[in-house]
């Protein structure tokens, strides 16, 4: 491998070719690839190599020389701090623009996917000020002062009154929440489109306190630390589109939940299907998925980690959704949910590398990628979610 062309310390006048997967921006020298953050496709930009390693390096911003068309004006005044978001320069088109190049540079580097084979990705935007729960934190050298984690760090960046990332109604309470502030480190807040509630704890306290979500017509009970969906805007759109493809299912005996945290999925898929099987296996969040179906007898809640289950299932399911963290499926969960063979698999991915890596596997295995939709649950921030079909091909 031939030498790095740039060294730390030095300083170069740049532009990116675009953004990546987490978010950097990608410039590069001489083929070399560079890496920036807070830089944007058509920013010119003083640029100093702060890392240098074989394959890449790494940069920061010294000076913008000119600012890309795609920058908005006046965004958050702290956003240049804080943890909240990482995009909130760039504008809204441009972010989801970003967005899907991201996901389909991921389809073809790690998933070997042909472009031009892919199904056309479907664009869902969001509004801003979009978080149905969000965790902010009190600053110790500033008592009663609230706000994020600054990035790589947990110093606390103040709210700000125009902070696009919280839901009005927690803009509406700052005051109170600086109140108490003052007796706890962390402060859990939710919002639904009917009810606002937060609670505060010890930074060193994990147990959650019950909180009601209500999400249409369906109400959901969970901790304050349990995950569940952020984006408030877009959860009956995530239902609508998972209820969409259950529907198209030739067969509507079965189904399969599949990292089913709370049951937000299976209520949907229970009117969809004879019976719903949701399988979860941190303890908290199953036990407010029994709480959650209790009142639905075509959902049997399962305790356990999906490839214990998927080991002992003998079944003939009809459909199967996976909604797994952020490093995807396991090898074990990926070759038993193949073996499972269910004719149609919907996934949920956080993340479009390991979603194209397990994509790229299920193809191997006979699944072809039938849709793709592309959700912005994150605005301003370089966070990608997407919803995608694979049918078994016979």
């Amino acid at each position: 491998m031939r030498t790095p062309p740039v060294s730390v310390g030095e300083i170069l006048e740049l532009s990116p070719d675009g953004l990546v997967a987490g978010g950097e921006a990608i410039c590069r020298v001489d083929g070399f690839p560079l890496f920036v953050p807070r830089i944007y496709r058509g920013d010119v930009a003083q640029i100093e190599v702060v890392e240098v390693k074989r394959g890449f390096g790494r940069g920061q911003v010294i000076e913008l020389v000119s600012a890309s068309p795609q920058r908005r004006r006046d965004p958050c005044p702290v956003a240049g701090e804080c943890g909240g978001c990482d995009w909130a320069e760039l504008r809204l088109d441009a972010q989801l623009d970003a967005k899907k190049e991201i996901v389909l540079d991921s389809l073809r580097r790690i998933g070997k996917f042909d472009p031009g084979a892919l199904p056309s990705i479907r664009l869902h935007a969001s509004p801003l000020n979009y978080r149905l729960r969000s965790r902010l934190h009190a600053d110790p050298s500033d008592p009663g002062s609230v706000g994020f984690y600054a990035r790589k760090s947990n110093d606390v960046v103040p709210i700000s009154e125009r902070c696009e990332v919280i839901g009005p109604a927690l803009l509406g309470n700052l005051d109170a929440l600086r109140n108490v502030a003052r007796g706890g480190a962390v402060i859990d807040a939710f919002e639904s489109s009917h009810a606002f509630s937060y609670a505060a704890r010890p930074d060193d306290d994990t147990k959650g306190v019950p909180v009601a979500l209500e999400v249409g017509s369906r109400t959901y009970t969970l901790s304050t630390t349990t995950f569940f969906q952020v984006n408030r805007h877009l959860l009956g759109r995530l239902i609508a589109l998972v209820s969409a493809h259950a529907a198209e299912s030739a067969g509507r005996e079965l189904a399969l939940d599949l990292y089913g945290g709370v049951g937000f999925f299976a209520l949907p898929l229970a009117e969809r299907f004879a019976r719903v099987v949701t399988v979860e296996a941190l303890g908290e969040a199953h036990i407010y998925a029994g709480l959650n179906c209790r009142a639905t007898p075509n959902v049997a809640v399962v305790g356990a980690p999906v490839e214990e289950f998927l080991e002992a299932f003998e079944e003939q399911a009809d459909f199967a959704l996976a909604d797994p963290p952020r490093a995807g499926l396991t090898p074990r969960a990926l070759d038993l949910l193949a073996r499972a063979a269910p004719p149609k698999i919907c996934y949920l991915s956080c993340d479009p590398v390991t979603f194209s890596r397990d994509a790229a596997e299920l193809g191997r295995r006979g699944y072809a990628l039938r849709s793709l939709d592309l959700l912005d649950l994150f605005p301003n921030t370089h966070h990608v979610e997407t919803l995608s079909l694979l049918a078994l091909e016979q």
